[in-house]
């Protein structure tokens, strides 16, 4: 009987100290990016981590993330195979590079035309649409959801949308790659912006974008023409 015992303290002894190793990693974790049995836990909302999707066009690859019913890359699109490179304003697709610099695209991906965006994304994804954006502005949350969405604050200039807590914590990893206004190129590390599939309804020369900048947590809305270049996430079919 005494063995028993002994035993039973031994098991208890055993949970004790495991359930302690779990609360203190729960601690340690707690509002940061963590991998737990295919999920990452970001804030309150449980994002599932699909992997990585591989462009068969130029064997590009790109990170992807589940939110809500939704699955997005989590990088700008450098797809340019079929596209050519414009320094000027077209109206016909083509790609620009962030700050009129190559040596950009490997982490800020191309800026696109809409023109370009429209065609760019790989069979199977799109270019999400206003109510795409929706969708994935409600999964984040909260009015801090554009400082959600960033990444890599020693990337964006110093401002509002970096020092809220969450900062980082979607996955969507969106970067400050700027816009190119079809003459010049601006707004580098200041603003992210991204094209819509949705055309200004009022004139048929604009569509719109959501942006994300450096002085503001959330996520803004307007409408550009066509000619600018703006980064590019698709959005799973």
């Amino acid at each position: 009987m005494q063995d028993i015992k002994d035993m039973k303290s031994i098991v208890s002894l055993i949970l004790s100290v495991l359930a302690g190793m779990f609360l203190y990693a729960d601690d340690i974790f707690a509002g940061t990016n963590f991998f737990v049995s295919g999920f990452y836990v970001v804030s309150d909302v449980q994002v599932g981590d699909t992997g990585r999707f591989v462009d068969s066009r130029d064997g590009n690859s790109y990170r992807t993330f589940k939110v809500g019913n939704q699955v997005w890359m989590s990088e700008n699109l450098r797809y340019s195979k079929d596209i050519p490179l414009g320094t000027t304003k077209s109206n016909k697709p083509h790609v620009y590079y962030p700050n009129g610099n190559a040596e950009n695209v490997e982490l800020y991906g191309y800026l696109y035309n809409w023109y370009a965006a429209e065609v760019a994304c790989p069979n199977g994804w799109h270019l999400p649409s206003n109510s795409d954006w929706k969708q994935l502005k409600n999964a984040i949350g909260g009015d801090n959801a554009g400082s959600q969405l960033a990444i890599k604050a020693e990337l964006w200039n110093d401002g509002a949308l970096e020092r809220t807590p969450l900062f980082g914590k979607s996955d969507y990893m969106a970067l400050p790659a700027g816009s190119f206004d079809g003459k010049g190129y601006g707004n580098f590390g200041s603003f992210a912006y991204f094209w819509s599939s949705n055309e200004y309804e009022y004139y048929s020369g604009n569509a719109y974008y959501r942006y994300i900048y450096y002085n503001y947590a959330g996520i803004a809305s307007n409408y550009s023409s066509k000619f600018s270049g703006f980064s590019v996430r698709c959005v799973k079919d």
